[in-house]
């Protein structure tokens, strides 16, 4: 049976292509290729089983709404009315008995997943005026970007990043309508130092806790939009998949739009200063709190 993935961009894929494999840059992947496809990068994948039947797998957290949307186009043009929906965290298949009811479900565990997601993550953005009484590192870096007048300047920046701010910071491009990382500062040390020699040229979303990713990547996305900086207050707690664990993180990112003066190109300046007390494991925060005093 023929399984096709529809990627974020509605595009219709068969799922064992080689040319998807390449596009992909994953020739001969050493790991379940679809799986990948469903969970990380927010695919999803129908197989027709029946005349009038197909099986649907998706992960509501990851889904690309553009993908849904095409997956379900796809069922209607397929005539497809009853469908298996296989959710890769969940144990226990969903039988629908029809089209309707499909779409119904499918956006009902979106909404829930997102419900979920975003207090997991919390964002409040600050007005720029207070950057005048803050964090001295990020007020050196807004004052910069004021005086280049927006002029990306490599080498003023080279010594403003890993001083100040410890290289705590990302450089993202746009490159084919998805927002790609062109450069991560040493000073990124959350995914460990494998990840960050080899994040340039992933998409933003493309972390190891890509949920996460996924909602930076909105935030860069709004900057990108209004070419208007943007400071934020952050709340969040990332998994770390390598060490198996989760950590919590309080700090303030600036995320300053930029152009290049040698093309016109544009790229967005992310920097953040950690609370360094709220930093903390949730393991070493569990174990805290069993442990008497």
């Amino acid at each position: 049976m023929q399984t096709i993935v529809l990627d974020d961009h509605g595009r219709a894929w068969d799922a064992r292509s080689p040319t998807l494999r390449s596009f992909l840059h994953c020739s001969l992947p050493d790991f379940d290729f679809l799986a990948y496809l469903i969970e990380n990068l927010g695919f999803v994948a129908i197989t027709k089983i029946a005349p009038d039947a197909a099986r649907i797998r998706f992960r509501p957290e990851t889904a690309s709404p553009t993908s849904i949307a095409a997956a379900l186009y796809c069922l209607a043009d397929m005539g497809i009315e009853r469908t298996i929906i296989s959710c890769p965290d969940r144990f226990v298949e969903k039988l629908v008995p029809s089209l309707p009811q499909t779409i119904a479900y499918i956006a009902e565990q979106v909404t829930a997943s997102h419900q979920q997601y975003s207090s997991v993550f919390t964002s409040r953005e600050q007005p720029l005026e207070i950057l005048a009484n803050a964090d001295e590192a990020l007020s050196s870096l807004f004052a910069q970007w004021i005086d280049s007048k927006q002029v990306y300047d490599s080498a003023a920046l080279a010594d403003a990043l890993p001083e100040s701010l410890r290289a705590r910071f990302f450089i993202v491009e746009p490159v084919d309508g998805r927002l790609t990382i062109a450069d991560v500062g040493s000073g990124f040390e959350i995914y460990g130092e494998t990840w960050r020699k080899n994040a340039r040229g992933l998409p933003l979303e493309e972390q190891p806790d890509y949920d996460y990713g996924r909602w930076v990547k909105g935030l860069y996305r709004r900057v990108q939009e209004t070419q208007l900086p943007r400071l934020d207050e952050v709340d969040a707690t990332i998994r770390r998949p390598d060490r198996n664990d989760s950590i919590h993180c309080h700090y303030q990112r600036l995320i300053l739009p930029f152009t290049y003066k040698e093309n016109g190109g544009t790229c967005l300046l992310g920097a953040s200063v950690f609370d360094v007390r709220e930093q903390q494991s949730v393991l070493d925060r569990w174990a805290i709190q069993e442990c008497p005093a």
